[in-house]
């Protein structure tokens, strides 16, 4: 409730008076103290990786050494970070499972092949986690690769599974053939669909993408990762009606997990090539 009261020159003087002794015995509370004790819940970080290569050429921004992959896990490590999925920030939220102290999500996207050829040996190593986004249809394409490269092509179904079994990774959806910058930017309405044509378009490519994984590895992404980070208000709402529980963006940024509505469009930390553990984690952890 809220009451307004007319506050006489008198009662003024009183008050600034009182406010003075306030400050003067040490007691007066700042303002952004307030504000910042307000602000609770699991600060989150985590981190997006793409490919992880030996091909020195292919560095770049999205591109990092098995070498640097492996710092960066050590450096979290050192730090008193522990891994931890997707799919275990939902259970702690609905249910109240346990997290560590200090949690961290590592993830990888697009379904590099090299996600089981280079990242899943050093996390076994390591005794890390990661979640995998996988483009469906890419994963059907590369099921008919006579010999597959590791530096261009992507997970099959049966690199899928063994991602899965090895108990070290969570695959999430990436859609099923809307990672594109065509005329429609990932999944976002274009300008000559209608809202209902453009939601029964991006439906339709979810259902496909599940179909996919269900068909093949017996099982249903509850997670999404928005192509290219790409999303608006009406791309989300519609996400969300397909059943996904947690959705991976691109924005930088710590998470702060407060209840489930926080597992939308959850904040995350591209790894490029070139800078040490040290130089990369300097402000990104909480």
């Amino acid at each position: 409730m809220f009451i307004s009261i007319r506050i006489k020159k008198a009662a003024a003087i009183i008050s600034c008076a009182a406010l003075a002794v306030m400050i003067g015995a040490g007691i007066f509370l700042h303002h952004g103290q307030a504000q910042e004790e307000t602000v609770t819940g699991l600060r989150l970080p985590i981190i997006m990786y793409h490919s992880i290569s030996r091909d020195e050429a292919r560095l770049g921004e999205y591109v990092v050494t098995p070498q640097q992959f492996e710092s960066d896990i050590i450096y979290l490590k050192q730090q008193g970070y522990e891994p931890v999925f997707v799919n275990e920030l939902i259970m702690h939220l609905r249910y109240g499972s346990k997290l560590p102290d200090k949690p961290v999500i590592i993830t990888l996207d697009d379904g590099h092949l090299n996600a089981l050829t280079q990242a899943l040996p050093i996390c076994r190593r390591q005794g890390f986690k990661m979640t995998v986004s996988c483009v469906a249809k890419w994963s059907e394409i590369a099921a008919e690769e006579a010999q597959p490269d590791e530096n261009y092509s992507y997970c099959d179904a049966k690199d899928i599974n063994t991602l899965r079994e090895s108990g070290l990774c969570e695959i999430a959806c990436h859609s099923y053939d809307m990672h594109s910058l065509g005329t429609r930017r990932g999944i976002l309405k274009t300008d000559e669909e209608s809202e209902e044509l453009y939601i029964s378009h991006l439906l339709n490519d979810i259902s496909k993408a599940e179909g996919y994984f269900e068909k093949h590895c017996s099982f249903r992404p509850n997670v999404y990762c928005y192509p290219y980070g790409f999303n608006d208000k009406l791309s989300r709402s519609t996400v969300r009606s397909g059943g996904f529980e947690a959705t991976l963006g691109t924005e930088e940024g710590i998470n702060v997990i407060t209840d489930e509505s926080s597992l939308f469009e959850l904040k995350r930390f591209n790894r490029p090539n070139g800078q040490t553990s040290e130089e990369f984690f300097k402000d990104k952890l909480p």
